[in-house]
């Protein structure tokens, strides 16, 4: 939501620019839902695929499902029930990839605010974390490909096959 009122605030459409397509809904009986449901049947067959993740009290990739069925994705918030919501987000489905394979960026920052005056600091070093398996979109079900949590990956067969732990630091990327 911050990031979407930022790129607002600056002129620009945040979904054209920087942020996936993302929908926060409540339940499958929510209007949010039935938003995303409009959209979803508009899309491309080939080009529909969605993250689905648990809205609260989530780590360690803990929920996260990739589909690209509008029954998946609706069965998946029902799995949920109402004590979370869900948010359902437009799948990348041309990322940026480390030899054939998906990863994320851990970076460091602070911002602080002392008498109203904020500031940041970013802190040099960071590091990746890659998926063990080749970046496949016909297998939506494998999370050794599509989630890049260290808490999934350390599961995979190919663990620590490319990188050591499947993470590069900023220097080795």
């Amino acid at each position: 939501m911050n990031m979407s009122n930022y790129y607002k605030a600056l002129g620009f459409d945040p979904f054209e620019v920087a942020i996936p397509l993302t929908f926060h809904v409540k339940s499958s009986s929510d209007p949010e839902y039935a938003r995303f449901e409009r959209l979803f049947k508009t899309q491309k067959q080939n080009q529909n695929i969605w993250i689905i993740k648990p809205g609260e009290n989530s780590n360690r990739g803990n929920g996260i499902q990739v589909a690209n069925t509008l029954s998946e994705i609706s069965s998946i918030i029902k799995s949920f029930g109402n004590s979370r919501t869900t948010i359902v987000q437009k799948y990348i489905e041309k990322p940026l990839l480390i030899s054939g394979r998906k990863f994320d960026i851990r970076a460091y920052a602070m911002l602080t605010s002392i008498n109203g005056v904020l500031k940041g600091y970013m802190y040099r070093d960071c590091y990746f974390r890659t998926s063990s398996k080749p970046f496949d979109l016909s297998n939506l079900q494998s999370r050794f490909i599509h989630l890049t949590n260290d808490a999934v990956q350390a599961h995979s067969d190919d663990y620590g096959k490319f990188e050591n732990a499947n993470k590069l630091s900023i220097n080795d990327f």
